[in-house]
């Protein structure tokens, strides 16, 4: 494997957590979430790699857009 391919791999795992870890401490913010169920969406950020953060991150776009967004779904 040559060292570009290593380093994109590591630049990629290091997004990966670092969007996972900011998408879970929103997770455990929130009071509800979409399908009412916290672990399934925890599963998804931590599994789906990349991906399942991104799904959060679509499905509750309020992360983004900012402001008081601990009470809605």
């Amino acid at each position: 494997m040559e060292l570009d391919w290593i380093l994109r791999l590591i630049l990629f795992a290091v997004m990966h957590w670092i969007l996972a870890i900011m998408m879970l401490q929103d997770l455990a913010s929130r009071k509800r979430v979409l399908g009412g169920r916290k672990w399934p969406w925890a599963l998804i950020i931590l599994l789906v790699t990349f991906l399942g953060s991104l799904l959060y991150l679509v499905c509750h776009p309020r992360i983004i857009i900012g402001g008081d967004y601990k009470d809605d779904i």
